[in-house]
């Protein structure tokens, strides 16, 4: 499906992956070497990566549904023209450019910015003055906590060149410095013959949300290196990035009726899916209102706030990668920044106009260097994208596994993982929602989870209507300060009409 939602003619269907759906969007793909030597021959090749800014990878969509192609073809340095694009294509892009990104554009942008990052800067985008907070996921400025990126191996497996690939990657990377096999963190499973699954468990303040592909295409290419009996020529020293922040500037909105929570609160998954249909329809109202499936969750996640009786100003912590340059977008490391979000839901306003809002909010939040960053606590949103990328190492693929990234500064974290099919069609969204049991409790976790989805629904049965008319919007019960086991939810405690939530396994 377009932006416009409509198919182009005569071209392959790009779907929702086009469709400005999915931002925050875990990377695809990452570059190394590109000096025709045997450790280079498959991708990452330069030239590959990511788009690694929201706005960059808004351009990346806006490109894609131009031209007609799947957006997983479309890099952050692809060229609009080497691409396909042609003069028509060419003004369908500006022409909803400016409606999507409000940005003043000549005829001549694309010639003189004809790539997703340059596009993105043209379009006014600013280098990110500072990232984190620090300690911004797992709620610490100590370093405790830890995330583990898995990868999936399949193929015939060198174990020799895998430990000298780690420890390659190690060297160049601090955040894997200890990544070897046999030390603490670092496993590898064995699934099936050819099937190995390699588990690193990393500090959660060295790496990000937007670490795992690159990970994976590092590895790849240390591997094939090494597997030919060679050391890995990598494309120039990991860069520095912008300096980290120690402390937020807002504080996210606190879900009505929740506690504080200690540092250390155990955290506690819920998950959830929406179905193929379901991700359809919120995919063709973010074109058709030239916003992002980000947005449309965000304004429907604010109306719930306001309803529960948060309004009518919210703010929703939301991680945005900070990869502006080519080097960092290839980097294993914290070049994150979590956006505080605001939006004014006052004066009851149809779905559509709140939607609005939320845009114009975000994208100046994205655009600007010095946006405000979300203090711990409250409610934090992330819209990820499935990363299908493959990297072929010497007889081996390699993978990126889904992760387990600690949450514990959100008293309640909504994760979307978008899927698609083959051909970029829209498959199905699974929601994790990861709550503090002394915050929030798992019943209440779930109800908010399940009054969301309750109200996406109303909103795309009536965008127009206004919020006081969308379903939902009851205070959710609160349950005693949780234990940190997992109980499976009884039919008479999930929240209905929507979806069960069902407990998953917590990382850490």
């Amino acid at each position: 499906m377009s932006l416009s939602g409509q198919k182009p003619p005569d071209r392959p269907v790009p779907s929702a992956r086009t469709a400005l759906t999915a931002l925050p969007a875990l990377p695809r793909g990452a570059g190394g070497s590109g000096d025709g030597g045997a450790e280079h021959a498959a991708p990452p090749a330069s030239g590959a990566e990511p788009p690694g800014t929201p706005l960059q990878e808004i351009a990346r969509d806006l490109f894609a549904e131009a031209i007609g192609v799947p957006r997983c073809t479309v890099h952050a340095d692809s060229d609009f023209f080497r691409l396909g694009g042609h003069p028509a294509a060419a003004a369908r892009l500006l022409a909803r450019a400016r409606r999507v990104l409000g940005a003043r554009l000549d005829d001549r942008a694309l010639h003189e910015a004809p790539t997703p990052a340059r596009f993105a800067a043209a379009a006014g985008e600013r280098p990110a003055a500072a990232t984190g907070p620090a300690g911004a996921l797992d709620g610490t400025l100590d370093g405790e906590g830890s995330a583990v990126l898995p990868l999936r191996l399949r193929g015939a497996l060198n174990a020799g060149a895998l430990q000298e690939a780690l420890g390659d990657v190690g060297r160049r990377h601090g955040a894997l410095r200890n990544s070897r096999l046999g030390s603490a963190g670092t496993r590898l499973r064995a699934l099936a013959a050819g099937d190995h699954l390699l588990e690193l468990t990393l500090p959660a303040d060295l790496v990000d949300l937007w670490s795992h592909t690159p990970l994976a295409a590092e590895l790849a290419l240390a591997y094939r290196a090494r597997a030919a009996g060679r050391a890995p020529r990598w494309e120039g020293p990991v860069p520095e990035a912008a300096p980290r922040a120690r402390a937020g500037d807002l504080a996210p909105t606190v879900p009505p009726g929740s506690r504080p929570a200690p540092a250390d609160a155990r955290v506690g998954r819920l998950a959830l899916d929406w179905d193929a249909g379901l991700h359809q329809r919120l995919a063709h109202l973010a074109a058709t209102q030239g916003a992002t499936l980000f947005m449309v969750v965000h304004a429907a996640l604010a109306a719930l706030l306001t309803r529960l009786g948060a309004g009518p100003a919210i703010t929703v912590a939301a991680p945005v990668p900070a990869r502006d340059s080519a080097a960092l977008r290839r980097a294993v490391g914290p070049y994150g920044r979590v956006l505080a979000l605001s939006v004014d839901t006052s004066g009851d306003p149809a779905f559509t106009a709140l939607l609005r809002r939320v845009r114009a909010a975000d994208l100046a939040a994205y655009r600007t260097g010095t946006a405000a960053l979300a203090r711990p606590g409250g409610i934090a949103l992330s819209v990820l994208a499935d990363s299908g990328e493959a990297y072929e190492a010497a007889g081996l693929t390699v993978r990126a596994a889904p992760p387990l990234l600690p949450l514990r500064a959100a008293a309640l974290g909504l994760i979307l993982t978008e899927r698609h099919t083959p051909a970029g069609a829209p498959a199905g969204i699974a929601v994790t929602a990861a709550y503090q049991y002394d915050a929030v409790g798992e019943t209440a976790a779930a109800h908010l989870t399940g009054q969301l989805t309750a109200l996406l629904e109303a909103a795309l049965d009536a965008p127009a209507a206004a919020l006081s008319r969308l379903g939902g919007g009851a205070r959710p019960p609160l349950t005693p300060a949780g234990t940190g086991e997992h109980t499976a939810l009884s039919p008479a405690r999930r929240p209905a009409p929507a979806p069960a939530a069902v407990p998953v396994p917590v990382a850490g």
